[in-house]
């Protein structure tokens, strides 16, 4: 009996030593700022990010999250919005040139290359794990934003409209859904981006053959083929065109701001992208600086994604495209969306009978 009572003494004692040491461990939060922290003073505070946006949306946003990481002293940005720039940088990588960048976003045509090649590598810390010690301030992470395989993080959201000249269309004629577009008023006379943005629509089984029938109906509409989503929307802006179906919002809300007569119809269902896919790349000297900012981006800087880039959210109340958005139908390419990226743009490209296409 006396022995007995030893041992659970002894295991009571055990465990309320171990209690107050597990506790003085930091969670992974702390921990990944901790490394931060430590990598940004071996670089005296350079951190060097790569995106697709212009400056002036970017900087913005590098700025707010020093306010909350003054150890990132010197940012650097460098913006690649080119397939052709990301291949070139593959060649460089695999000639032995390693490039300055310590994390970046790879445009969508490109992603699957720069994976193949093996420029990414996972972060410090598992994002699904990263995510139960996210400051309760910054708040939820949505975990729809995180690569399947754990290599990146997207920080905003890139949500497809239908832009409109106001003073071609009729208010009995202002579309409310994709298939507006093949109304035979239009033969013609709308505006297709041949660069596929819709992928959302393609992969999600809800609107899938409803997307395909549509694509289909783009061809014979008539729609008139463009690259430039800005170069469509000055066309549209002209009134040479009456609508451009399937165009970034933040790019049309940027031109209505400027005072062009561009309408914007939030179509349901709509395509969303997650958008700035934040990977660590293999050279990177700063991998843990690079995971807090692109945690960062995605939970707390969600208003400086919103202020500077129009990308925020649309589920949350706090962006202009959440009323827009409320109550319709979201087709969103995520992760599994983007790992077919190939198969996608080529299944789009064949019908609407682009050149290079078997």
């Amino acid at each position: 009996m006396r022995d007995k009572a030893r041992s659970l003494f002894l295991i009571l004692a055990l465990l309320l030593w171990a209690a107050p040491c597990e506790a003085a461990q930091p969670n992974l939060f702390h921990q990944l700022a901790d490394r931060a922290k430590a990598e940004m003073e071996k670089a005296k505070g350079k951190f060097s990010v790569l995106l697709d946006l212009p400056d002036k949306e970017v900087l913005p946003v590098v700025r707010e999250f020093q306010k909350d990481f003054p150890f990132v002293a010197a940012p650097a940005y460098t913006r690649m919005n080119r397939t052709e720039e990301f291949q070139r940088m593959i060649l460089e990588v695999k000639s032995g040139r390693l490039p300055d960048y310590d994390i970046g976003h790879a445009q969508f045509e490109a992603w699957t290359q720069l994976r193949d090649a093996g420029v990414f590598v996972k972060p410090p810390f598992a994002y699904k794990e990263l995510a139960k010690f996210v400051p309760p301030a910054w708040g939820p992470l949505d975990e729809r934003a995180i690569d399947n395989d754990g290599y990146y993080i997207a920080g905003s959201a890139l949500i497809r409209i239908i832009a409109y000249n106001k003073n071609l269309v009729p208010p009995d004629k202002i579309p409310q859904k994709l298939e507006d577009c093949l109304d035979p008023a239009w033969k013609g006379k709308f505006l297709y981006n041949s660069r596929h943005v819709l992928t959302a629509l393609q992969h999600d089984p809800k609107t899938r053959e409803r997307f395909l029938k549509w694509l289909k109906g783009v061809a014979e509409n008539k729609a008139v083929l463009v690259r430039q989503q800005t170069e469509g929307l000055e066309k549209i802006a002209s009134g040479e065109y009456a609508m451009f179906c399937g165009v970034n919002y933040n790019t049309t809300l940027r031109m209505v701001r400027d005072g062009a007569p561009i309408g914007i119809a939030f179509p349901d269902p709509y395509a969303l992208d997650f958008a700035q896919r934040i990977h660590v790349f293999k050279w990177s000297k700063s991998p843990a600086t690079g995971q807090l900012f692109g945690l960062w981006m995605a939970t707390k800087g969600q208003p400086a994604v919103e202020k500077y880039m129009d990308r925020g959210f649309p589920w949350n109340p706090n962006t202009g495209a959440y009323p827009l958005a409320k109550g319709k139908y979201a087709a969103i390419c995520g992760p599994d969306c983007a790992d077919k990226t190939d198969q996608y743009l080529e299944e789009h490209a064949r019908i609407l009978g682009l050149p290079g296409v078997k």
